[in-house]
């Protein structure tokens, strides 16, 4: 086996493992997640059958007008599955219709008309073929590049000013896991663009593969905020390192039971409840009544938990002032 065929094998493998693992998730969650997924899928699969061996001129050329559809899909179920984490409003019935319009039409140019594919090549010292671009393909370029960058400027607003905090964190894992393969798109036809015969084959295998996997996985709650601690600076991270830290101090037994320094159960229960109550008001910005409602307490339970964490706190501040000027 050639090795320039190893990654898309790699990448289908992974797809086919990600689909028999989540499957629920794909079928449960949104339509445009299954069009991305299989738009995907299919464009590794075109790929591999493209590099596996030679083929006729007009078999090459078909296959090349494959994957360019392939990637037509991919950049439409992007832009979709954009608007909605984002929760993008305006006019959204009209822009939807304008994307399904312009999908349309470049599918259709694509298959029937030679002005966006004249025909096909292989660059020197390369193993993948690309296509000789026809008079009209900066629509190709112009959909691909436009299409991401309205998606990505959808994340990012997502992120920066979405109410829900569920829904930013999405905005963020989706807007992660897109920018390797968003990078190396726009790359790829900026620099075709201006002239270099290069393609976006094969690293685009593993690439997409990854953002593939990262977004079906965040699609259920708890998995996505299994990602988040993962994220440097983020709430969850510190939540996670704050719980281990005194979950650690918790299995530290001493050996001997009369030793000065053994466990408080009540300090140790005060403690990991002051840093969930700290996480949960963090969450909800310093609403009492939404913390109160999540942890299942009332709020003037709430505020007194709330004062005796400040209390906590600040008593571990002041120890660790005395020890340190001592």
């Amino acid at each position: 086996m050639e090795w320039f065929l190893v990654p898309s094998i790699t990448a289908i493998i992974f797809k086919i493992v990600i689909f028999v693992r989540y499957q629920s998730s794909l079928r449960t969650e949104t339509f445009n997640l299954c069009v991305l997924f299989l738009a995907v899928f299919l464009l590794n699969v075109v790929e591999l059958i493209a590099l596996g061996q030679s083929h006729s001129d007009a078999t090459t050329l078909i296959l090349l007008i494959a994957y360019h559809c392939c990637a037509i899909f991919i950049v439409h179920a992007f832009l979709n599955i954009a608007i909605e984490y984002s929760k993008f409003v305006w006019n959204v019935q009209k822009i939807k219709l304008a994307l399904n319009i312009m999908l349309a039409a470049l599918t259709v140019a694509l298959v029937f008309n030679r002005d966006l594919i004249a025909g096909w090549t292989v660059p020197a010292g390369s193993y993948i073929p690309t296509k000789e671009a026809g008079s009209l393909y900066w629509l190709f370029q112009v959909y691909a590049l436009g299409g991401m960058a309205f998606a990505v400027g959808l994340l990012i607003h997502g992120v920066s000013t979405h109410e829900s905090n569920l829904q930013r964190r999405q905005c963020m894992v989706f807007l992660l896991a897109s920018a390797t393969p968003v990078f190396i798109t726009a790359m790829v036809i900026t620099l075709q663009a201006v002239g270099l015969p290069l393609s976006a084959g094969i690293f685009m295998s593993l690439a997409s593969t990854v953002m593939l996997a990262v977004i079906v996985y965040a699609e259920e709650k708890s998995r996505l905020f299994r990602l988040m601690t993962l994220l440097p600076y983020s709430n969850e991270r510190k939540l996670h390192n704050q719980l281990l830290e005194q979950i650690t101090e918790c299995v530290s037994i001493n050996d001997d039971p009369d030793f000065r320094n053994q466990l408080n159960l009540k300090d140790m229960m005060k403690a990991l409840e002051g840093t969930v109550v700290e996480h949960v008001l963090n969450y909800y910005q310093g609403n009492q009544k939404m913390t109160a409602s999540a942890l299942g307490v009332s709020e003037a339970t709430l505020s007194r938990r709330v004062r005796g964490a400040s209390q906590r706190k600040a008593s571990d501040t002041a120890q660790d002032s005395i020890r340190i000027t001592q």
